[in-house]
């Protein structure tokens, strides 16, 4: 038979490891060296095997799991020790030596861990799909690198093969002598009858979701993002406009955390009240890299801000603004007069600088509020903005007569470069915002230094649906989402977001996923404080498929999106914004959008979109 380790066209190619080689510096456990010495064999695989280091499962998180759609599945142990420092007592606890205090007990249990990789593995994805022995298509193996297969064997008293639990132990000569041992415990493996719905449920679980693996690693800022962090001016008083995509968060949220480790006390602040999330992720990576300080960095929305400020003089005892000036027509206005009244009195907290995020959604008087009353004097104020996505139609705000009174002594700094979206993404939305979307743009384009530019990145795989029938725009926007997890089984559907225009298509479309028992972590909701509760336990590393609604995902990104286009006065603008969620990945994986289109003076910019 041909060898496992031989590609179908004869050429040796590696086995796909995720998370990305590049990235196993940033692991949250580093490799031992056991661990590499075991990679390093897995590495002889062909493009046939998937290597996930360190994968959750559950409660437990093994060092290996390795799957072949007609091999099997195989749960990893491994464990680098050294000779004669361990020992097993007869209650099968492993025991280890130390200079100091002698044999001491540890909570090491190598084939009982593997055994409870063996069983979730098993019960989740292949139980209630197959019927043949769990051995035949599922192992666990325990790997010993420093030993050989029979002191290791010894040691952990293993007198069956395998043991009674199902699993195998092997030492660094049989890994040597052929990878397939501690795999498949043959040096040629037999071809199973592997359910493919199964294989694919697994490869979804394990899956790491981009938004967790972002989280170990070091924020990357464009020049643009650079300047903005760094200030160089001295400048007390900024303003950034740019496209979507372009480092303006970045910088924003680099900004603060380099303050902080100043040891200044910074706002981060926003219109759209799930954006702080996204925004407190940013800044903590950040805070590693340059000794900031996150618990010095206050992430938040200006509707909580200044409710703060209202609670505190009432609990002052003084009377708000709804009793002594009732008749206000907006409520949100109320709130802003009441906590500028509030502030006067000094019940509201001041920071030494306070940088907004998506500004465009503000106006001058709000504007001028945090810098007069909750900037301390000398501070250090920055807004960052993009008129293309002025989804709350605030346009006056970004006309520079309106900013003159705003404390801007300079022109905008301007970054034009969309660093987010994949690079033959960005041309497109270009085009869609010069046709489609009507009064100040600033249309993405693709810098010179794009991450994505410097190596052979893998193409978008886009989708436009027209949508047609009885059913509505949500209800094709929850089948969409099945089909995209359908047809990509290694991306996670905690990496997929569908964003729909309004709460009821949202709705719809959660209805669906719930049908077909996905878990959907979503804001949508018919009265407001059910609303504003889900909002506020919207995380991207937050488990399930994600549903929001455009205005609440401006300033979020993600690698999967599956978006609708309603036939709404607004819906160019908003389709827009929803476009330049897309995040791009440096070479190693696809981008994936997938529009669901309602609107039909977008047919033929559909067919644009999907050229190639």
């Amino acid at each position: 038979m041909k060898s496992a380790a031989t590609s179908t066209t004869g050429r040796s190619r590696m086995a796909r490891i995720f998370p990305a080689l590049d990235d196993l510096d940033h692991l949250s456990v580093p490799l031992n060296e056991g661990e590499h010495q075991v990679l390093e064999a897995f590495r002889q695989l062909d493009d046939g095997w998937t290597v996930y280091v360190q994968p959750r499962l559950g409660l437990d998180q093994p060092d290996y799991v390795v799957m072949h759609p007609l091999y099997g599945v195989t749960a990893v142990e491994v464990k680098d020790w050294g000779h004669g420092c361990y020992r097993q007592t007869t209650d099968g606890f492993i025991e280890v030596f130390t200079a100091t205090d002698g044999w001491i007990r540890t909570r090491h249990s190598p084939k009982f861990q593997a055994a409870r990789y063996l069983d979730a593995v098993w019960s989740r994805f292949f139980a209630d799909a197959n019927a043949s022995p769990q051995r035949a298509i599922v192992r666990a193996s325990v790997v010993m690198p420093r030993y050989t297969t029979a002191d290791a064997q010894a040691l952990l008293r293993i007198t069956r093969f395998p043991s009674e639990h199902g699993v195998t132990v092997w030492g660094g000569d049989d890994l040597e002598r052929s990878v397939f041992l501690p795999l498949t415990n043959s040096v040629e493996p037999t071809r199973r009858q592997i359910p493919p719905i199964a294989i694919d449920r697994l490869r979804r679980a394990l899956a790491e979701p981009e938004a967790v693996a972002d989280l170990r690693l070091p924020l990357r800022l464009s020049d643009a993002a650079k300047n903005i962090e760094n200030n160089t001016s001295n400048a007390t008083v900024r303003r950034v406009r740019g496209a979507a995509g372009s480092g303006k968060s970045l910088g924003l949220a680099a900004r603060a955390a380099r303050l902080s480790a100043e040891g200044k006390e910074v706002l981060v602040i926003s219109f759209n009240s799930t954006l702080p999330h996204y925004l407190h992720d940013l800044a903590m990576r950040r805070c590693r890299q340059v000794d900031g300080n996150i618990n010095l960095i206050t992430c938040t929305h200006l509707h909580a801000l200044c409710r703060r400020a209202v609670e505190n003089s009432s609990l002052a005892g003084f009377e708000n603004l709804a009793t002594t000036l009732p008749g206000l027509a907006d409520p949100f206005e109320q709130l802003v007069d009441e906590a500028i009244d509030a502030y006067g009195r000094g019940h509201g907290r001041t920071f030494d600088a306070v940088l907004v995020d998506e500004g465009q959604d503000f106006t001058p008087k709000w504007w001028n509020f945090l810098r007069e009353h909750v900037c301390r004097p000398e501070g250090e104020m920055l807004l960052v903005a993009d008129p293309t996505q002025d989804v709350y139609d605030n346009k006056s705000w970004t006309d520079e007569k309106r900013m003159l009174g705003a404390g801007f002594s300079g022109p905008w700094a301007e970054v034009r470069g969309s660093y987010r979206m994949p690079p033959d993404l960005i041309p497109k939305i270009a085009a869609f915002a010069v046709h489609h979307v009507s009064g100040a743009r600033v249309e993405p384009m693709v810098p010179p230094d794009h991450p994505q530019q410097a190596n052979e990145y893998q193409p978008t795989v886009r989708r436009w649906v027209n949508a047609t029938g009885a059913s509505s725009i949500g209800t094709h926007l929850g089948f969409e989402v099945l089909a995209l997890m359908a047809s990509q089984p290694d991306l996670s559907p905690n990496d997929i977001v569908f964003l729909a225009q309004t709460h009821e298509d949202g709705l719809d479309a959660v209805a669906v996923l719930d049908a077909a028992g996905v878990p959907v972590q979503h804001i949508f909701a018919r009265s407001g404080q059910e609303q504003s509760m889900l909002k506020r336990n919207f995380f991207a590393a937050a488990p399930g498929v994600k549903g929001c609604t455009v205005q609440s995902f401006k300033g979020w990104e993600s690698r999967a999106v599956v978006m609708s286009v309603a036939s709404s006065q607004r819906s160019h603008q908003l389709a827009y914004v929803a476009l330049t969620r897309v995040k791009g990945d440096a070479g190693h994986r696809s981008a994936f959008v997938t529009v669901v289109n309602n609107d039909q003076s977008l047919h033929r910019y559909g067919e644009y979109f999907m050229a190639v």
